[in-house]
């Protein structure tokens, strides 16, 4: 393998930051310049999602570099499309008189998460140069994308005073990144259990890396997240004393939160600590990804408590 060398480092370091400045840039003008409401550009974000995960798939069945290349660039602009929508959203609150980051409903959360689960895939992607995984982890973002366009209300309402807090910008963005970073594990370990159970399928051989590889990267996702989602359930109990005057209450919530914690904690233990590797962990990461479902569809929507969506 060819050593890459501290000058190439540093332009691929550059290009990098001119691309996510730029694009941050850009998404701040449109969002705040152009006569377009927020759900134009979640919905076209929607849509760019869909393609990239077409042509991630793509990717995964042809192995051309130029269809790796517009896969990337597809998800890039998605991306910024979202950020777009979420700009335009809490400048579209500030109007009319009740300002507020956007992730504070069911609609904004999930938009939140797709944006944030997308960007987390293409920092990995980035990083260890497997595109191969979006085959599996970008229609997992697009599914989140539709479900807020088509199932979510997308009103635009005054927060409850509790939520009118700094809390809301730690808790929320250190939340959504363990989600986004848990969804792109479920994306590594769904492709490692393809790869296990079809270890003689040509088909499935040349598609996908080897196992060792996708075992690593479903694990550095976990541990990168790990301590993020640990932060998260801390700041949250802050939160709630400062507002409630209690730490925890058992909120449905903080349970599953905690049940979530314990799953991938058990993981990271039984990789590190027992020497669990493959399937094993790799079904673990699984049924965590449903613990991470149930603790954010169905508490979110199904359970009375402070998180509830259900009213909307």
């Amino acid at each position: 393998m060819r050593e890459v060398s501290l000058n190439e480092k540093e332009f691929h370091l550059n290009k990098d930051l001119f691309f996510l400045l730029g694009g941050v840039l850009l998404s701040v003008l449109a969002g705040f310049f152009l006569p377009f409401e927020n759900l134009f550009w979640y919905k076209s974000a929607f849509l760019g999602y869909i393609l990239s995960s077409v042509v991630y798939v793509a990717y995964l069945l042809v192995r051309e570099r130029i269809v790796g290349v517009v896969a990337t660039l597809t998800l890039y602009l998605s991306l910024l499309l979202n950020l777009t929508g979420m700009i335009r959203r809490a400048y579209e609150s500030y109007k009319l008189g009740v300002f507020h980051p956007p992730w504070s409903n069911l609609f904004e959360a999930l938009t939140f998460w797709s944006f944030i689960a997308g960007f987390v895939y293409l920092v990995i992607e980035r990083k260890y140069g497997f595109k191969i995984l979006g085959a599996f982890v970008i229609p997992v973002i697009a599914a989140i994308s539709g479900f807020a366009i088509y199932k979510a209300n997308p009103e635009i309402t005054p927060l409850m005073p509790a939520l009118r807090s700094y809390w809301l910008y730690l808790h929320v963005v250190t939340a959504f990144t363990g989600y986004a970073g848990f969804t792109v594990a479920f994306g590594g370990a769904v492709a490692y259990l393809l790869k296990e159970h079809f270890p003689e399928n040509k088909f499935v051989k040349n598609l996908l890396p080897r196992r060792e590889i996708l075992d690593e990267i479903t694990y550095k996702s976990i541990a990168i997240v790990f301590p993020i989602w640990t932060a998260s359930i801390i700041l949250g109990a802050a939160w709630a004393n400062e507002a409630w005057g209690g730490y925890w209450s058992w909120d449905p919530k903080e349970v599953w939160s905690l049940i979530v914690w314990l799953f991938f904690g058990a993981y990271l233990h039984a990789r590190q600590l027992m020497g669990w590797k493959g399937k094993r962990v790799a079904w673990l990461v699984v049924f965590g990804f449903i613990t991470v479902l149930i603790c954010f569809f169905a508490v979110n929507l199904y359970f009375p408590g402070l998180h509830s969506y259900a009213t909307e």
